[in-house]
């Protein structure tokens, strides 16, 4: 984490509440973001951690997640699989279509060859029957959902 970064991580406040959460949704809606690998990586990182302490997924998130999977790499993987079981809610509302962004067969060939902890997890959990032509489908979705 940068020095410039710290206001943006997660940071439980006295009453639960992550005292950083509405930095974080205003750095989202900045366009440089969007272009900003490192950054997307550290914010969807905290918004796993804020999203561990509390319930649902939230549009902040959910955004936050998406910009990240545009980029289309397979080590973001994990932070992808953090996101999704950060609660029951983020579970079911997290798209398995990010964690198979990078490509599915770039993606199952990465965590196959990983020795990442979560390697058995997330290869249990990678929808097989999603193939190139649904994930396209699904960026154009996303992409209308969030107006990117």
């Amino acid at each position: 984490m940068t020095t410039a970064w710290r206001h943006l991580r997660y940071e439980r406040g006295p009453d639960g509440e992550d005292v950083n959460e509405a930095a974080r949704g205003e750095v989202l809606l900045l366009e440089s973001t969007r272009e900003d690998l490192p950054l997307l990586r550290f914010l969807v990182e905290q918004e796993a951690l804020c999203r561990g302490n509390s319930q649902g997924l939230g549009e902040q998130a959910a955004l936050a997640g998406f910009l990240l999977a545009e980029h289309r790499r397979p080590e973001d993987v994990w932070r992808h699989f953090a996101l999704k079981r950060a609660n029951f809610d983020a579970g079911c509302a997290y798209d398995v279509e990010h964690l198979l962004a990078a490509g599915v067969e770039a993606t199952v060939s990465h965590v196959r060859a990983s020795d990442h902890p979560d390697r058995d997890a997330v290869l249990e959990l990678l929808d097989l029957n999603i193939d190139e032509d649904d994930l396209l489908e699904w960026f154009e979705h996303r992409r209308a959902w969030f107006e990117v």
